[in-house]
């Protein structure tokens, strides 16, 4: 039986999802709704990671903890903080929002995608991830689903935590986070950094491309009255990752060369909440994402690219016996910037703006035996035309055991700088793009065996995207590549299953399996889209401490190659594998606990993307503190 075929099976008796359903304790969820939600009453896929599930993962960033949700296909050039992409459902890389503490973290300033690779774990309390068509309730960037990083402490406490890591390729990792908590308010600050040596991504020579990671953040709450609450927060990361140049002469393919990317992102936001009754609460948010990124090549004129997205925000809760209804109105402006050296192929400085005005409106019902939720927005934009996207979900508890959810919505994705305007050494924007369309479905299943220890969530999903932009149209007119929109349907369609079985007090099963076929029009299948993947994870808990295996498998897929001679552009297969990691803690002390982890434990060769080499087998050991 192939390897993913045993995945598979074994997640319908043990499997992942870690979305919490059927817990003891209700959880509640911030991003299925605009309003907080028991994720029993959700219609959607949702899966929930708690910081446990951060620990056990063993991933220092972002970018391998979305390995384990479902539906996620994860590309990265190299090593740790080379740029990593997510694709959900088989959708674009830009098609999924991100957000941090309720700050909307897409770059502007890279193809309003979000770099996976420099969100550090050490900082994530809690990630919440919604599939499936979320515009009508988040906006353009939600076509495909919507991450929900939250990093602001779980309880209200004081204390001082820390941790500190060292291992292979040279890494250190170091963090720190004091918090204040008082009768009306706390505080918290917090301090991490990164360090690596690197490995060499490319499959020949022998040059290490390195990494570092310095973020400070700060957030707090102050409860200005007995009805109303000011949440702020701030958050900056710096970062220099090294890469290679590509051989255009004679492979094609990544070779040495010491150029590097520096890189920062800073995300504010401040929110007055006020809830004069219980049945009315009024939520006034602003927050700013302001990024830059500079390449440092052989190139006489260094490439840098610029974005900021300021945001207000302002929403009305209406909470009735069993029903809610949230208004909203949205002012955002983005910005983006470009500097390089001009050619006679054309200038790449330039400074853009575009503006969007939006109305949206929640309404949910949650019922004893049926949850259902309708919401829509309209989008005015300053550049596209006006969008209208909207989204029914509903869910029906069959049984207590059981519980059936659906949900369909029409979603969209504006056009960004870099696909309209952006200009590199090969690639020309095109400004008359018009904006992606996708309607997307799902139906699925939740059940729980065993009284509750056994929890399985299966669901089937389609979707339909019109006017997709592809990025490498060769335009014989300039020599380069540029972007237009694609005549006919794309399609995605699929099946992902999950699920949880906690064996006994100690020892847990958990595990996740996607099937996926995402075609572009005429049938081609879309690259960088394994039609296969899945999880499995086995977890031993004693009294000091825990144990935990993990295993993610990845099927073949295929990337676009651009080769120096003839055909100059072809569809190749990059083969699947399985990565292995370990990872354990054990508390020595009240306040110490010793940390290790293996990645990579087979020492696989990976290669998501043509050329970029993932690194081998590594081994870190560590130590966190808590007082």
């Amino acid at each position: 039986m192939h390897l993913v075929s045993k995945l598979a099976a074994a997640s319908l008796l043990v499997g992942v999802c870690h979305s919490s359903f059927g817990r003891e304790i209700e959880t509640i969820t911030v991003t299925a709704s605009r309003t907080a939600t028991p994720v029993d009453n959700v219609g959607s896929s949702i899966t929930i990671l708690d910081r446990e599930d951060v620990k056990q993962s063993g991933s220092a960033t972002l970018a391998g903890l979305l390995r384990n949700v479902p539906g996620f296909a994860m590309s990265q050039q190299g090593g740790l903080g080379t740029f990593a992409q997510a694709r959900v459902r088989g959708a674009e890389a830009n098609h999924v929002l991100v957000l941090i503490d309720g700050v909307e973290a897409n770059d502007v300033a890279q193809g309003s995608e979000f770099n996976f690779a420099h969100l550090l774990t050490s900082g994530i309390e809690r990630v919440e991830v919604v599939r499936g068509p979320q515009s009508a309730l988040w906006g353009s960037d939600a076509l495909a689903g919507v991450v929900n990083v939250i990093t602001t402490p779980a309880s209200s406490r004081s204390g001082v935590e820390g941790h500190l890591e060292g291992g292979s390729f040279g890494m250190k990792n170091g963090g720190l986070r004091l918090s204040r908590a008082g009768d009306t308010g706390s505080l918290w600050v917090s301090a991490d950094r990164v360090d690596t040596d690197g490995t060499n991504i490319s499959r020949t020579g022998t040059e290490d491309d390195g990494y570092r990671n310095t973020t400070l953040s700060a957030g707090g709450q102050l409860q200005l009255a007995r009805d109303a609450d000011l949440k702020v927060m701030i958050r900056n990361t710096d970062s220099v990752t090294g890469f290679d140049d590509v051989d255009y002469l004679y492979t094609g393919l990544p070779i040495d060369a010491p150029f590097t990317t520096d890189s920062a992102q800073t995300y504010a936001k401040a929110s007055l909440s006020y809830r004069p009754v219980d049945r009315f609460e009024q939520i006034v948010t602003l927050s700013r994402s302001d990024t830059e990124n500079v390449n440092h090549t052989n190139a006489s004129v260094d490439d840098v690219t610029t974005g900021i997205r300021d945001s207000l925000h302002l929403q009305s809760n209406f909470y009735f016996a069993r029903q809610t209804l949230t208004l909203l109105a949205e002012h955002e402006r983005e910005h983006f910037g470009q500097r390089g050296e001009a050619t006679i192929y054309g200038d790449p400085n330039k400074d853009l703006d575009t503006i969007t005005n939006s109305l949206a409106a929640e309404w949910r019902f949650d019922g004893d035996l049926f949850d259902v939720s309708v919401s829509a927005r309209h989008d005015n934009n300053s550049e596209f035309d006006n969008a209208d996207t909207w989204q029914v979900t509903g869910l029906w508890h069959l049984a207590e055991a059981t519980a059936v959810y659906a949900s369909a919505g029409r979603s969209n994705k504006n056009p960004t700088f870099t696909e309209r305007f952006g200009y590199f050494d090969t690639f020309t924007g095109n400004p008359a793009l018009t904006p992606e369309f996708s309607f997307a479905k799902e139906i699925g299943i939740r059940q729980r065996f065993d009284d509750a220890r056994i929890l399985v969530d299966a669901s089937y999903f389609t979707a339909r995207l019109t006017d997709e932009i592809d990025g490498f149209v060769f335009d014989g007119s300039t020599g380069t590549f540029t972007a237009a929109n694609s005549d006919g349907v794309s399609t995605r369609r699929g099946v992902e299953i999950s699920a949880n079985w906690q064996v006994d007090n100690a020892f847990t099963l958990d595990g996740n399996a996607t099937w996926l076929d995402a075609t572009e029009p005429g049938g081609t299948r879309e690259i960088r889209r394994p039609e296969q993947m899945a999880t499995l994870r086995a977890s031993y808990a004693f009294e000091r401490g825990s144990i935990s295996l993990g295993a993610n498998y990845s099927s073949k897929q295929q990337d676009d190659f651009f080769p120096p001679y003839p055909p100059y552009q072809e569809r190749v297969d990059l083969p699947g594998y399985t990565l292995v990691h370990l990872s354990g803690q054990y508390r020595v002390s009240q306040h110490a606990t010793l940390t290790a982890r293996i990645e990579n434990l087979t020492d696989r060769t990976v290669e998501d993307v043509i050329g970029f080499r993932e690194p081998g087998a590594a081994a870190y050991l560590g130590v966190r503190v808590s007082l």
